[in-house]
């Protein structure tokens, strides 16, 4: 079903300019999640939905270290592999556009960093019985003070965005993000008029997980001045929906500009790590590692990782080639690929960059370490940000 009725997309040429002090230079795809790179979800995911082939969307420079990597994976799926230039201001609705004439079907378009657990044929089912032009996949978020995010603290706040929609036909009305606005949002009149049942939610978070009909990648190339899908390809088609269709001649166009969105099916991002992947806590724990702790739950763990008697880890990420050594207490982390966590040591809410150490007796809670940094022995630090980069130096 999925390679013929469906093309499956996979956009992975962002150049992570949020993430600078922990990818050190290598593909955001790529960054280590668990066992596995980040790009490994999505893909496994539609793997598992019966899609064989997979067009992934990398830069130019990047593509033969990615394509190495998922070789090593050994998934089942073939990956046609779309190089955009790296010097390039590529959006994610340029990267369609580019691609527009190998898509021959309608289109299921997932990010590279979509790490979450969805029955895409429930989702393909619901874009046929209604005819949907784009489906929306949203899940519910948490609210700001659930989360405390690494490093100093600082006036950042999360990006949000504004979704109206109608519940009884789970058809999105509105979408913009919330930083558009100050202390009120304006809305068309005509929109309230006619939808007077309209809920308009800051809570629901975009899943990057869109399924189109052929003609709105079609649509692109013709509206060159689009170049994100969900800061503007999405706005303008829900936008459109409203509109009266232009009068278009048999066989030249499409006139119908309808939009589902998948509200009525809205599921909770869970702790757990494994609801997210669709994997047992057991599959996310790499065969070639060397666990000895017998308190370890809710972690996921790469390979040649080792983790000594005497340890306490809950709710982790743990990458490749790590080592965490006895009387250790680690809560609520991620740690890169070779991290070494010294004797003694507690680590909560704190991601730790490739290859740094972390010196016996040290302290950290909701700090950022940097790639390759040395926290000193008996350490006491939050709310920090560490790291060996030009330009940056550790804040007391």
């Amino acid at each position: 079903m999925g390679q013929q009725e469906f093309q499956a997309v996979v956009l992975a040429a962002g150049k992570g300019t949020r993430l600078p002090e922990i990818l050190e230079g290598r593909p955001k795809c790529l960054l280590p999640v668990g066992p596995y790179p980040m790009i490994w979800y999505p893909l496994q995911l539609l793997q598992r939905h019966g899609f064989n082939e997979v067009l992934v969307i990398v830069q130019e420079s990047e593509k033969s270290e990615i394509q190495q990597r998922m070789d090593r994976l050994q998934l089942k799926l073939k990956l046609d592999y779309y190089c955009i230039p790296t010097d390039s201001e590529c959006g994610t609705a340029d990267s369609l556009r580019l691609v527009s004439d190998k898509l021959k079907a309608d289109v299921v378009v997932l990010s590279c960093d979509t790490i979450v657990e969805a029955n895409l044929y429930h989702l393909l089912s619901k874009f046929r019985e209604r005819d949907a032009s784009i489906q929306l996949l949203f899940v519910e978020g948490g609210q700001d003070q659930d989360v405390t995010i690494p490093g100093p603290k600082s006036k950042y706040k999360a990006e949000k965005d504004l979704i109206g929609y109608d519940q009884a036909s789970s058809k999105v009305l509105f979408m913009a993000s919330a930083s558009d606005f100050e202390e009120t949002v304006k809305l068309p009149g005509h929109l309230l008029r006619e939808n007077p049942e309209m809920t308009i939610s800051s809570s629901l978070l975009d899943a990057h997980i869109y399924i189109m009909k052929k003609w709105v990648v079609e649509y692109l190339t013709v509206s060159d001045l689009l170049s994100a899908v969900k800061g503007e390809l999405l706005p303008n088609i829900i936008k459109k929906q409203m509109l009266q269709p232009p009068a278009i001649p048999e066989g030249e166009g499409v006139s119908e500009f309808n939009v589902n969105g998948k509200i009525d099916e809205i599921f909770k991002i869970f702790e757990r790590f494994p609801a997210l992947t669709g994997l047992t806590e057991r599959e996310l724990v790499s065969q070639t590692s060397s666990i000895k702790s017998t308190q370890i739950s809710k972690c996921a763990v790469g390979d040649m990782t080792t983790i000594s008697e005497k340890t306490s880890l809950n709710t982790n990420v743990i990458a490749n080639g790590c080592s965490i050594q006895p009387k250790t207490r680690i809560n609520n982390s991620v740690l890169m690929d070779g991290v070494t966590v010294e004797e003694s040591v507690i680590i909560d809410n704190c991601i730790i960059g490739e290859k740094a150490v972390v010196k016996s007796g040290s302290v950290l809670k909701n700090c950022l370490v940097g790639p390759h940094f040395i926290v000193g022995a008996n350490t006491k630090k939050e709310n920090v940000y560490l790291s060996n980069a030009d330009g940056f130096m550790t804040i007391d």
